[in-house]
């Protein structure tokens, strides 16, 4: 999995879980909304948006010290090693009898 992809998804899901919980929270701000976002609005937007830029810049950056960007590519990797049996002589056979349709 790349990076970026990692970095989008837990973007995504703070922010969710953080609109969730600060959602009940400014529920005594609901008669206001209007007044706050026509004064503030385009304010606030621009903060949102830094926020969660840096914050998908962290993580990506986290991401990419801890060697996440690469754990997608070792999986696949260790996948199809393990599909073709390589290292388990019984393994190897049984996928060989099951290509060919050799069920017992």
């Amino acid at each position: 999995m790349q990076p970026w992809k990692i970095s989008a998804g837990l973007t995504a899901a703070l922010a969710g879980s953080a609109f969730l919980i600060a959602g009940s929270r400014l529920e005594y701000l609901a008669p206001h909304w209007p007044a706050i976002l026509a004064e503030h609005g385009l304010g606030l937007a621009l903060h949102v948006v830094l926020i969660l830029g840096g914050l998908a810049a962290a993580i990506y950056v986290t991401a990419r010290t801890t060697g996440l960007a690469d754990l997608g590519r070792r999986v696949d990797l260790a996948e199809r090693s393990t599909r073709r049996g390589e290292g388990d002589p019984e393994l190897e056979d049984a996928l060989r009898q099951d290509e060919e349709g050799e069920w017992e």
